[in-house]
């Protein structure tokens, strides 16, 4: 299944995030999560990498849970402590719904990060998109690892100057970040400018219709994947 068409992984991604976000019953949402984490295991080809980013929010989806299950006051107690209710079901229920539709949606979307931005590209013109508008959605998310690394790299570089930002006051906190978003911002800018020069060198737009060397073909496991979705 790793040769799976990207449309049938576009339908597969909208129909769980559709779900998750629909029902509210933990087990069902669990059932969600290890359906979307086989189709990954299935459809990927470095399972480890995929994964890496669902590890990399695990504490903070600990804490969205203590968060829900503290303070959710309403509810039978289910841990108390010193005659007063600290945990309630539905408090721990609303925890376990908020962390188990997180990690839907971001194993979901390491489902589409399978394919190429090429084939994701040709799926969504097949879909009758609007090449320029497929264009526009594929190069955001290229942009944002990029926007994410360079943000990383102002915070490193603040960070060995000697600037440890857990001390310094909640005003000089916000005009340093103001500080650090002006060459994140500028970084953007420029790239965004190369790459329109880049687009209209190769003279993106300059004819109504396109045509591509590849094109995209449903095989019989794609057409049993989006039937069996679509139904479920």
């Amino acid at each position: 299944m790793r040769d799976l068409d990207p449309r049938s992984k576009l339908l597969m991604v909208i129909c769980i995030s559709t779900l998750a976000m629909v029902h509210r019953d933990p087990l069902w949402l669990l059932f969600l999560l290890l359906f979307s984490i086989l189709m990954l295991l299935l459809v990927s080809s470095d399972v480890k990498k995929g994964m890496q980013p669902l590890r990399k929010i695990l504490p903070l989806l600990a804490l969205l849970f203590l968060v829900q299950c503290i303070f959710t006051r309403h509810g039978e107690p289910l841990l108390t402590a010193y005659g007063i209710g600290i945990v309630t079901d539905v408090g721990f229920n609303t925890g376990l719904e908020v962390m188990l539709r997180i990690m839907i949606i971001v194993v979901s979307a390491m489902i589409l990060l399978s394919s190429s931005e090429g084939d994701f590209l040709l799926a969504l013109v097949q879909w009758k998109v609007p090449y320029e508008i497929a264009f526009m959605v594929m190069a955001g998310l290229r942009f944002l690892p990029l926007l994410w690394e360079e943000a990383l790299n102002v915070y490193y570089a603040v960070q060995m100057r000697g600037t440890e930002l857990q001390k310094i006051p909640i005003g000089q906190k916000l005009k340093l970040y103001t500080l650090i978003m002006l060459p994140i911002l500028s970084g953007a800018i420029y790239r965004a400018e190369q790459t329109a020069m880049a687009m209209e060198a190769r003279a993106f737009r300059a004819f109504p219709q396109r045509t591509y060397m590849k094109k995209l073909r449903l095989k019989k496991i794609d057409y049993c994947l989006q039937i069996g979705v679509v139904l479920v």
